[in-house]
């Protein structure tokens, strides 16, 4: 999962996973990362239209997603 956050940093790619909220809500997610410090993701979430933190233990599954320039 590290690696994958990290590349879709370098490559500017955005991550579509499906997380689980500390509510114990899940949801589907797309988020262009902006950092990555091994346990918090941050970057723009498409579903809340702005920037948001997540933990990468409430990740339940992800997957790079390139987007159109």
């Amino acid at each position: 999962m590290t690696n994958l956050l990290n590349r879709s940093i370098q490559e500017r790619a955005a991550v579509e996973m499906i997380y689980l909220s500390g509510k114990g809500d899940i949801s589907h997610r797309l988020v262009i990362p902006y950092s990555f410090d091994g346990n918090l993701i941050t970057g723009y979430c498409s579903v809340r239209k702005q920037i948001r933190t997540f933990h990468l233990r409430n990740i339940l599954s992800a997957q790079l997603r390139f987007l159109p320039s």
